[in-house]
């Protein structure tokens, strides 16, 4: 059985201490709906800075019955800038074309595809538009009505802890799921954490630090928890009941190298972060050997690393797994694969951050022999990341 998992590696120490300032909630989000698809709407939160959201593929992007595009001119995504503006949203929306890679759905990777602007409309509160201009494009229109962020009878969330130095604290609820901060009571630095997100066990969300520290001693560190909280029904009885949702703290790691909870969700944790620095030992070495080379100028060597960098190999190195079963001995089979599966999903992201990286140099702005080199400019980036 799959197991979906969300991951969110931070660069820097993400963490708040009591006591905290009030946050202002969100009071719109957006409620997206096809007429034909049968499926609940989602929703987006819409706070107080605005929100840009992208949309690809299935189970968002569906083709008009009967009309078949050509591959060229298929969208691939669609993109809201969405802005609170007194008492109305503000609503961009804009369609991408073109294939997307798994990493196509953020702002930078979205630059180069063609697009093309569909409209931007105000609607209030309980108001609702449809997008008409998504049929002439192929697609089933969207229904997009404004209904308010917070849930007025929310559920209550079954909760298991599984960490006994971690002390989990529900703050609230929206249409997005739910905001939870989590207080470590240890004197360690917490550097990962994993959450089961239902009691199936086919989801989870992880959290890390690669520089050790995402809680600090004493401190709280907020996040949400992404689950249907609606209670909208299909409209054709037809689509599939979403899990329960649930917040089970499964698993943390904590700075010097101990952990508590399942041995296996923690296994999982460190699996990743050490896939994640041998993948990174890799790309830098490559690059490096690249750089060096005093033959090639500045723009040979960006041709060689665009070309170089994306048939690196995403082979993991065994000594990845030996490591890890050093660390946790007589991990079941499960627990293995869940292990094996983390590993394989830290590779290529490394490759990306550095392909994205270079993108960002070669958007620089040129100005003659004031020029900062590739390699200048490398490892500046370096010391940054």
């Amino acid at each position: 059985m799959r197991t979906a998992s969300r991951f969110v590696l931070l660069l820097c120490t993400a963490t708040m201490l009591y006591p905290q300032t009030p946050v202002r909630q969100p009071r719109f989000a957006l409620e997206i709906s096809e007429a034909e698809d049968g499926f609940p709407p989602h929703f987006v939160i819409v706070p107080e800075g605005g929100v840009d959201s992208t949309f690809r593929g299935h189970p968002f992007l569906h083709p008009l019955r009967g009309h078949d595009i050509r591959d060229s001119e298929k969208p691939s995504a669609i993109k809201l800038v969405c802005k609170v503006d007194g008492d109305a949203v503000e609503i961009t929306a804009s369609v991408f074309f073109g294939p997307l890679g798994k990493t196509d759905d953020t702002p930078l990777s979205l630059q180069g595809h063609p697009q093309q602007k569909i409209g931007t409309y105000s609607p209030h509160l309980n108001e609702s538009i449809v997008l008409h201009e998504m049929e002439q494009l192929g697609l089933q229109p969207w229904t997009i009505k404004i209904v308010n962020a917070q849930l007025p009878n929310p559920g209550t969330l079954p909760t298991v802890n599984e960490v006994p130095s971690i002390q989990p604290e529900i703050l609230g609820v929206d249409r997005n799921g739910y905001r939870i901060a989590l207080r470590n009571l240890s004197s360690q630095p917490v550097s990962a954490f994993l959450v089961e997100e239902s009691f199936d066990h086919n989801s989870n969300f992880q959290e890390g630090n690669d520089r050790g520290v995402l809680i600090a001693p004493h401190a709280s560190h907020e996040f949400r928890l992404f689950c249907d909280t609606s209670t909208s029904a299909s409209l054709s009885g037809i689509a599939p009941k979403p899990a329960p949702c649930a917040f089970i703290l499964k698993a943390a790691l904590f700075a010097d190298g101990s952990y508590e909870g399942d041995p296996s969700a923690a296994a999982t944790l460190a699996a990743r972060s050490i896939a994640a620095q041998f993948s990174s030992r890799r790309v830098h070495e490559l690059i490096d050997n690249i750089l060096s080379d005093a033959a090639l100028d500045d723009a040979s060597k960006l041709t060689r690393l665009r070309s170089e960098l994306p048939r690196l190999s995403e082979e993991p190195d065994p000594a990845i797994l030996e490591q890890i079963q050093r660390r946790f001995p007589g991990l079941p089979a499960a627990g293995l694969g869940s292990v094996k599966a983390s590993i394989n999903s830290a590779l290529a992201p490394e490759k990306q951050r550095a392909l994205l990286a270079l993108e960002e140099f070669e958007k620089l702005p040129k100005q003659g022999s004031s020029n900062i080199s590739l390699a200048q400019w490398w490892r500046a980036w370096e010391r940054n990341e």
